[in-house]
């Protein structure tokens, strides 16, 4: 795939993903979502990087990146969202979640971020 292409698909699932989290807070006027986006910016970050060193094993891992942080950022959006066990309303303190877990999603993401180095590096061999 042309690098240009691929950069267009990879900033809109990134806009895509981005509104997602906008409308899993459930507030129209949330200036929070830029905290909770935390991993979105670094994963933009990271593909950018990737992109402009030619690497594909650090694409890969940009990718894991995404998968992990976002999976686990998309995990307590919705569990909020939905009120999984009485996620919103149990606590008073329950919208704490949403200082708390960005951190947790950028730490998780470094752990796939190393799983697609790997599998860039095995890819890599492979070719």
């Amino acid at each position: 795939m042309p690098i240009a292409q691929r950069d267009k698909r990879f900033l809109f699932i990134l806009v895509m993903l981005a509104i997602g989290l906008y409308v899993l807070a459930g507030k129209l006027i949330n200036p929070f979502i830029i905290w909770t986006s935390l991993p979105l910016y670094i994963s933009y970050m990271y593909y950018q990087q990737a992109t402009r060193q030619g690497l594909d094993k650090k694409l890969y891992a940009a990718y894991g990146y995404l998968v992990v942080s976002l999976g686990l950022s998309y995990l307590y959006h919705m569990a909020w969202f939905f009120d999984w066990d009485s996620t919103k309303t149990g606590s008073s303190t329950s919208a704490l979640i949403f200082i708390w877990f960005p951190i947790y999603a950028v730490i998780l993401g470094y752990v796939g971020y190393l799983i697609g180095y790997v599998i860039g590096s095995f890819k890599q061999k492979s070719i």
